[in-house]
């Protein structure tokens, strides 16, 4: 007999295809790097316009999040999260299609700026089907996603590659297969509550936001974690590059030790949300992350060591997740309403767009002029800026008496 913690087939049904369509979105976003070389050879561009077209991913991710979500109040969220899918799976097609870089800024484009769109607008579906006690543990399998289509766009693309023609009939066999998750999606989604779809509707466009904005955790979280996807954005689209050039290693050897970074992600979007519980806290966990992200940053790039480059890899990818499902469960403990839950978390994920270009750009600036070593070695202290601050979080674990509804 099914309790009310439970969650229905319709939920992981509902959940499972956005999970997926979002997870290859990372895994084309995410293989920019590794196909860096043989896009740059076949298409013609130099490293500062590879910086560019990394960059377009996290700008479109940073300006077309929040107008995203301001769709549903004109549509339903099952139609928005379609449209997302197709766009998504079109932007695929392009990059595969490119024959100049026009067409792949406007691939990247609509492959990671609509598709950031994926977990935001997924809220709404999830205060419908999910019981509040699995929240944690579903929101930590949500993020999960993310890093499993990093590993897979890393570690995993070179072996993908090999097996077929190349880059450009990989992009086309996730977009055309994207776009078969879309027409899945038709059928598979459906709104639990047609009242509160309604009323979630006539709510006004900028209240939701007003309301995220007015708890300081919301807006905490959207300066400090920029600071981390800076770094991130940086190494993921230059260090293959740097390990080939500097290391000589490679492409398959720079894609191996990359790969480990997806593996301490996922690894801890499962575990952290599990200790968060035990210890009843969720700040130190958050703080500890930035700490710890430069340090292991520092020793990607201070050694040739395939064996401590791949530790330093892991520890960079727990490191960098191990705060994100914490983070993103703190918005639900709020008290907000499920709009405003929503707009909050769009609104983090934009300046975390904006953070990830700002990356990309000044990566490919610094590489193209003083060299790709010296360009991450500078970005490698931004996670710092994180861990400033995530110090005034507002504490949400269990263990606090009470959750103080800052202004």
């Amino acid at each position: 007999m099914k309790t009310k913690s439970e969650i229905p087939v319709r939920g992981w049904s509902i959940l499972s295809v956005a999970w997926l369509t979002f997870s290859i979105s990372n895994l084309a976003n995410f293989a920019f790097g590794v196909i860096l070389p043989d896009m740059r050879s076949d298409i013609g561009f130099d490293l500062q316009m590879a910086g560019y077209l990394s960059a377009i991913a996290w700008v479109g991710k940073g300006l077309l999040t929040i107008p995203i979500i301001c769709c549903i109040s004109k549509g339903r969220p099952k139609t928005v999260l379609f449209c997302i899918f197709v766009l998504s799976g079109l932007g695929m097609l392009f990059q595969g299609y490119a024959t100049n870089t026009y067409m792949l800024f406007l691939g990247r484009l609509l492959v990671m700026g609509v598709a950031a769109g994926i977990v935001s607008v997924l809220v709404v579906f999830k205060i419908q089907w999910i019981p509040k006690e699995k929240m944690g543990m579903v929101n930590g399998i949500e993020v999960f996603t993310s890093p499993i289509g990093q590993l897979l766009g890393t570690a995993g693309f070179p072996i993908f590659l090999a097996m077929i023609a190349g880059w450009r009939d990989a992009m086309l066999s996730m977009g055309y297969f994207v776009l078969l998750l879309a027409f899945v999606w038709l059928f598979v989604a459906k709104e639990r509550d047609s009242s509160l779809s309604g009323s979630y509707i006539k709510v006004p466009m900028l209240q939701p936001l007003k309301e995220a904005l007015a708890y300081r955790n919301t807006w905490l979280l959207a300066l400090a974690w920029p600071a981390t996807s800076l770094t991130w954005i940086a190494i993921y689209t230059f260090w293959a590059s740097y390990a080939v050039e500097s290391l000589n290693f490679s492409i398959s050897e720079a894609g191996i030790i990359l790969g480990f970074m997806p593996i301490g992600s996922a690894i801890a979007c499962l575990a952290s949300p599990l200790i968060a519980q035990v210890l009843g806290y969720d700040k130190p966990l958050i703080i500890a992350s930035g700490i710890v992200l430069p340090c292991s940053y520092f020793g990607l790039m201070l050694s040739d060591n395939i064996t401590i480059l791949s530790s330093c890899s892991f520890i960079c990818g727990y490191a960098a997740y191990n705060f994100v499902p914490i983070a993103l469960t703190m918005l639900y403990k709020t008290g907000m309403s499920p709009r405003a839950v929503s707009m909050a978390t769009g609104f983090i994920f934009s300046l975390v767009g904006f953070g990830g270009a700002i990356g990309a750009v000044l990566s490919g600036y610094l590489s193209e002029h003083y060299g790709i070593e010296f360009a991450l070695l500078v970005l490698c202290i931004a996670p710092i800026i994180f861990v400033i601050f995530t110090v005034f979080l507002t504490e949400t674990g269990w263990k606090t008496k009470s959750i103080t509804r800052t202004r």
